[in-house]
């Protein structure tokens, strides 16, 4: 596709289609070419100029120098056109050459008797050309000036020296030429003559290069990858497009450049001594940041030779003249890989290991050396290849652990420790290539006959099936496993029909049901820690669902998590999710705390992505949703694309974040995210299906569509019924679509839904779900039995973490007050809705509260005063109105003659009287008005500790003014 090299040096004036051509050649050259019109234009007026156009092989001088004949030729100049590597390097070769091109329609001929070269000669052949240039002007091009022969060098150099005006144009390119060009000649002339450097092409222009020379279309991402991979060299360009798809990704441009064949190789390495050479390959198998001691004992060299040969590569615009070693371009790197024999690039991988490994340079540049080499039988690669995929998982980087893992099952490894690997394999391979591992381990499983190992590859098998959505697969490989056992291992046999029953609590009901009994497991569990542990985790989830037993499921749960081991396992899973459906949210926090990797989750592994959805549980649990979307916004992609592949952790973590958006009012953000995981559709009858549809249905409800949203809700109902979980501390479904039935009229249905919650809430015992089941009941009644249960319900949730449901009732209740004629008392509580529902983020909520307040309390008249001010003590109120003006502790301690550690003692006591996290929300506790009459009255003014009477109850001016 692409159109030849990038070599050919002619001149000859340009019309039409050739010069469309031409001009295509020229891309992201217009400051050069602009340049050299304006030298032209010099010369044609009689001012002789020379021009020296530098750059790295292929960056396009040749094709620079030809438009320049081009363009001096239809300006009327007469051209001389010179490739100094296509003739010999005989004295004055470069010289006759072009005058044989000046003088052949000349009337003036060229001296013709053959003698030895002199000065004399060389003033002859410039006479020739200044007679030449009177006639007409000239134009001398001379390509890759660097190989020309040292007369025609000095030729070149005293056609620069004359004082008289001559029409003269010079014009020559060059790759190393300059100050330290070996011949003094052509040093001077590099530096007489006007410099254009020739930096690769801007990324502007990439695209438009690609499309015009290759048809190959790049997008931004596409092209920044071509340019970091070639500099913007235009010869690299085409042999990296050469041959790809007419559209590639970023993904592909790398991939090809990482399998290519360099027919090109020759421009860049050809004439390099051998030292140089062994030095440049050195380097470019040690990769990138090469330091020179490594590279010189990998190349066999002295340092002061490999610091000799450095000079030489960088001369060549190999290498980037810098140190730690480095090439200019990775592609270079790669080309010169290539050319190296598949035998000796081994054996130098190899040998680059060794070195690392005795430099003591860490377990993952060896290992990079040693996945390169490939399985040379080297019993101690297998340390540092199983070390480094391990590291790469923690940062995050599957792909490279995987390729790392994968070169060490290519060693001979004892029985065990494959086995290892691959269970390793098989946490990673949900991120990668889970089919293949999938395949692997199913295969080994059937061929081994150890019953550890074999129980071992089971489990993995089991937990890779199970997290790519293929429970029942899961179940029938551990199954099959079990039989071959057979009853002479009895501990393995157990432990399978446990996962078994890990296993059956993802899958649809009818899964659920060929479990092993609990009661079973328990009668013939191990006695050792590691089996206590798991089943640990087992008795706490069924104490979940069944919502029997707080204090056992929390009990189970403390067992499961008590001495974990460091890789994460279903019963830690299990045991921190029963600890945040009881509720005991700081100690899963601590727990999931110790699994999360500093700056959040880096998806390489289960463990870390685990904890930050635990995390981001918690964090909803607790009415934080940007804590919930700060956790969850950076691996939203991947969540969607696992999501959408039936990977059941990534839609619980869409969901969440679905919530949270739709929650903050971000209703577009959390469709896009609903739809991109396919979540949006029929969902198949699994464990997170109903956590997805009550996500599925707050979206709907906050754009607008409640029918929708109740049928969400009741379908997720019929799932748990499915899965016999009453428990409303995993989803509280029945209050959900109660308070929607109820606004819809459906008052009966609602009051049935939210009582059966509230049974089962008190069931379980905790505050938060009470709280929100005596909400939905009271949703479900009128007048003042409404009134008289969302007082109730928001007792409760006060004693709760839940503040955005505490938010949401306080609303509810202050909504029935006004409906009461209570505005007074309403107007407290829509203040302190409005505080908890800003301090939740809850967008969509505040401005309900606010439509709601203004209806009740119009502009202009006295706001109400938060209901938790008449707890607070009167030195405790001089300090909030102080830290309200701006005051700084120090300077409120000053006011009021105390120290700045009472100040802060009395400021904390006030925040958590008030709910409020610091002084940033005292403006909203603390009304303009309410400051006023605080500021005025006795309690402010002498600080005496008498009884202040509560505020926005007959308090004149502190309460609503309608009121009285």
């Amino acid at each position: 596709m692409c159109s030849g090299r990038f070599m050919s040096f002619r001149i000859e004036p340009v019309h039409g289609e050739e010069e469309r051509m031409a001009s295509s050649r020229m891309i992201g050259r217009g400051l050069e070419m602009a340049r050299l019109r304006s030298m032209i234009d010099r010369a044609c007026a009689g001012r002789q100029t020379t021009v020296l156009v530098r750059g790295e092989p292929g960056s396009g001088k040749s094709e620079l120098l030809s438009a320049l004949g081009a363009l001096a030729a239809d300006t009327g100049f007469q051209v001389a056109a010179v490739d100094a590597q296509g003739i010999p390097r005989a004295s004055f070769a470069a010289a006759n050459h072009a005058l044989g091109h000046l003088l052949t329609t000349s009337a003036v001929s060229a001296p013709t008797a053959v003698r030895a070269p002199s000065t004399e000669r060389v003033s002859e052949l410039v006479e020739s050309v200044r007679v030449q240039a009177q006639r007409a002007p000239v134009a001398i091009c001379v390509d890759d000036v660097d190989h020309v022969d040292p007369w025609s060098l000095r030729w070149l150099l005293a056609l620069t020296e004359s004082t008289s005006p001559t029409r003269l144009l010079i014009a020559a390119s060059a790759s190393g030429f300059g100050a330290g060009h070996p011949m003094p000649w052509g040093a001077e002339l590099a530096a007489r003559a006007e410099r254009i450097d020739l930096l690769g092409l801007p990324a502007a222009a990439l695209a438009e290069f690609a499309a015009t020379r290759c048809g190959v279309t790049l997008d931004e991402e596409s092209a920044t990858e071509c340019r970091k991979l070639t500099g913007g060299n235009p010869s690299l360009l085409l042999f990296l497009l050469c041959g790809t798809n007419a559209a590639p990704t970023a993904e592909e441009v790398g991939a090809d450049a990482c399998s290519m064949v360099f027919p090109g190789a020759e421009r860049w390495l050809g004439g390099l001594s051998e030292p140089a050479l062994a030095l440049a390959r050195a380097v470019a198998v040690l990769g990138v940041d090469a330091e020179i001691a490594q590279a010189a004992e990998l190349a066999q060299l002295a340092v002061p030779d490999a610091l000799s040969m450095a000079d030489e590569l960088v001369g060549r615009c190999l290498l980037a003249n810098r140190t730690p070693l480095a090439f200019r371009h990775p592609l270079l790197a790669t080309m010169v890989v290539s050319g190296i024999p598949v035998g000796t690039r081994a054996a130098l991988h190899l040998k680059a290991a060794e070195i690392l490994r005795d430099g003591h340079f860490g377990m993952t540049p060896v290992a990079r050396q040693l996945v390169a080499a490939g399985p040379l039988g080297q019993a101690w690669a297998v340390q540092p290849l199983r070390g480094a995929a391990r590291q790469l998982a923690r940062e995050g980087r599957a792909e490279d652990a995987v390729r790392h893992l994968h070169a060490l099952l290519r060693e001979r490894l004892p029985s065990r420790v494959r086995s290892d690997v691959l269970c390793e394999l098989a946490a990673l391979d949900p991120f990668v290539d889970p089919d293949h591992t999938v395949h692997q381990l199913n295969s080994v499983r059937q061929e081994v006959d150890e019953p550890e190992i074999a129980t071992g590859y089971a489990v993995a098998l089991a937990g890779l099936l199970t997290e790519c959505g293929r429970p029942a697969e899961a179940v029938a490989a551990l199954g099959d496993t079990a039989d071959r056992l057979g009853p002479g291992a009895a501990e393995q046999s157990w432990r399978v029909r446990l996962h078994k029953a890990y296993v059956c609590l993802h899958g649809p009901g009818w899964l659920a049901r060929t479990a092993d009994p609990l009661d079973d497991l328990v009668t013939q569990a191990p006695p050792d820690d590691g089996a206590r542990r798991e089943l640990a985790g087992l008795r706490a989830v069924h104490s979940v669902a069944s919502c029997e037993d707080r204090a056992t499921a929390v009990h189970y749960a403390r067992q499961a998590l008590a001495g974990a081991p460091d890789s994460w396992t279903w019963s830690a899973w299990y045991g921190s999710v029963a600890l945040i459906h009881a509720d005991e949210l700081d100690e899963a926090w601590t727990h999931l705390s110790r699994t999360r990797l500093a700056g959040g989750a880096c998806l390489g592994r289960w463990d870390p992505v685990s904890a930050e959805l635990l995390r981001a549980r918690i964090c909803r649990v607790r009415g934080d949703l940007a804590g919930v979307a700060e956790a969850l916004t950076p691996m939203a992609e991947w969540l969607c694309t696992a999501a959408a592949n039936s990977r059941m952790l990534a839609a619980l973590g869409v969901s969440l974040l679905v919530e949270a958006r739709s929650l903050m009012g971000d209703t577009d953000t959390a469709l896009a995210l609903l739809t991109d995981s396919g979540l949006d559709h029929d969902l198949l009858s699994r464990r997170d299906t109903p956590t997805v549809l009550c996500a599925r249905a707050a979206l709907w409800e906050h754009r607008g569509d409640p029918s929708s949203a109740v049928a969400d809700y009741l379908a997720a109902g019929r799932l748990l019924a499915e899965y016999q979980a009453d428990n409303p501390a995993v989803v509280p479904w029945r209050s959900r679509a109660a308070r929607l039935l109820a606004a819809a009229g459906e008052v009966t249905e609602a009051a049935q839904h939210a009582g059966a919650e509230l049974e089962h809430a008190r069931r379980w015992g905790i505050s938060r779900t009470i709280g929100i089941a005596e909400h939905g009941v009271a949703m479900a009644a009128t007048g003042a039995r409404r009134l008289r249960l969302l007082a109730g319900a928001v007792r409760t949730l006060a004693c709760s973490p839940a503040r955005l449901e505490l938010a949401a009732a306080r609303f509810d209740l202050a909504a029935a007050l006004g409906e009461a004629g209570r505005a007074n008392e309403a107007g407290t509580e829509f203040a302190a809705a409005l505080s908890t529902a800003r301090a939740c983020g809850a967008q969509p909520l505040m401005e309900r509260i606010r439509a709601a307040r203004q209806a009740l309390c119009p502009p202009g008249l006295a706001e109400p005063a938060h209901p938790t001010l008449m707890n607070l003590t009167p030195q405790e109120l001089k300090i909030l109105c102080l830290a309200r003006e701006g005051h700084t502790n120090r300077a409120i301690a000053g006011k009021l003659c105390v120290t700045v550690r009472t100040v802060e003692f009395h400021l904390s006591g006030a925040y958590r009287k008030l709910g409020i996290s610091g002084r940033r929300q005292l403006g909203e506790i603390i009304p303009s008005s309410v400051a006023a009459r605080l500021a005025a009255s006795k309690a402010i003014e002498d600080g005496s500790r008498q009884v202040v009477r509560p505020l926005g109850a007959d308090s004149g001016p502190l309460g609503c003014a309608r009121c009285g």
